[in-house]
């Protein structure tokens, strides 16, 4: 179990809202563009993915000699990516939508990403559920490790989303992936090492 001080914790947590904060001081100076809710779509879904990369990634350079001590931050990340996700759905269902779930399926028997969006948000959710202390001591530690892998697929889905967004340039989105698959690849090499990762 990794261990942080409370002030390196706070201090982390406020580095993750900047985005967030850039989101409000947008809204309340009109500087989020001609479409402000699409804005907030697409930087909430953005920071969602950075953060669930950090989170993967942290606990990946965790096997490595001297890096356990940034363990903890894996922790921070995957709730700061299930935060992002949530206000990623809430844009699109909210401000988007209206809450009106007859648009939202019309919407997604339209737009395929958007069955990959739900995938992705769904995981993130379950790994958030998990990660509870409660939740995680009733199911037991290696149980907890094999079910929060979840988080894995969940990734998956959301660059899938992402890829489907995106007509033209696929750059940034081909980025998230390519890291992803490196992270993963890594980690079935470890495992099939029998090096713990």
């Amino acid at each position: 179990m990794f261990k942080s001080s409370k002030t390196v914790n706070s201090a982390a947590a406020l580095l993750f809202i900047v985005p967030l904060a850039y989101l409000i001081w947008g809204a309340m100076n009109s500087q989020l563009g001609a479409n402000p809710v699409e804005k907030v779509i697409h930087v909430t879904g953005n920071w969602a993915l950075n953060f669930v990369l950090i989170a993967i990634t942290t606990r990946t350079l965790c096997s490595l000699p001297h890096m356990r001590r940034i363990g903890w931050l894996h922790q921070v990340a995957g709730w700061a990516a299930f935060f992002y996700a949530t206000l990623h759905f809430l844009a699109y269902a909210v401000l988007e939508h209206a809450l009106s779930i007859g648009e939202m399926l019309d919407d997604a028997l339209r737009h395929r990403r958007i069955f990959a969006g739900a995938l992705a948000y769904i995981g993130l959710a379950a790994a958030a559920v998990m990660a509870l202390p409660v939740v995680s001591h009733a199911m037991g530690y290696a149980r907890f490790r094999a079910l929060h892998k979840v988080v894995y697929p969940a990734a998956l889905c959301g660059v899938v989303h992402y890829v489907w967004l995106v007509k033209k340039d696929l750059r940034a989105p081909l980025i998230y992936a390519a890291a992803f698959a490196a992270l993963a690849a890594y980690r079935a090499v470890m495992k099939f090492s029998r090096r713990p990762v």
